[in-house]
């Protein structure tokens, strides 16, 4: 019998997420913040939030991998004031290509949704304005595993 779990590709991913943004966390800063931007602490704070909550997340069972925003998730939500949905999947930065529905988690809505949970609504802001987003689904698919996506992307994000 093969206990191996559905999600068992999702969890390797994980953890070298965790390898990259935990133990090699000065080397990826290096790479997309200078040393004196007062940016890259925000950044390195979000990167230790965000390792902690993976870490909680991969002792659990694999329905919480469903429950909040991860780099990997395809996420859909509602534009809560336009009456619309869209979907994306939140990506590492040399992943990312808008147009196919790929967002780094270092954009700004990336960050904005990133550890975002399920049914929570947020207000994101992007170059227009501010808007209230309502996360709606959170999935880690066979298709998410790949290097390729698809996704209607709206590209004020």
């Amino acid at each position: 019998m093969n206990h191996r779990s559905n999600l068992q590709p999702c969890r390797e991913i994980l953890v070298k997420q965790l390898i990259t943004l935990g133990e090699e966390k000065r080397s990826f800063l290096d790479a997309y913040f200078d040393v004196r931007e007062p940016e890259r602490v925000q950044m390195e704070k979000l990167l230790s939030t965000y390792t902690g909550h993976v870490q909680k997340l991969l002792l659990g069972p694999d329905e919480l991998l469903h429950s909040v925003v991860l780099i990997g998730s395809e996420i859909r939500f509602d534009y809560i004031d336009f009456h619309t949905s869209d979907a994306f999947k939140i990506v590492m930065p040399d992943e990312a290509d808008p147009d196919a529905g790929r967002i780094s988690f270092l954009s700004p809505v990336g960050r904005q949704l990133l550890l975002s949970s399920k049914g929570e609504t947020r207000s994101v802001t992007i170059p227009a304005g501010s808007m209230r987003v309502r996360i709606t689904e959170i999935t880690w698919s066979r298709a998410s595993l790949n290097p390729v996506s698809s996704g209607g992307v709206d590209h004020a994000l």
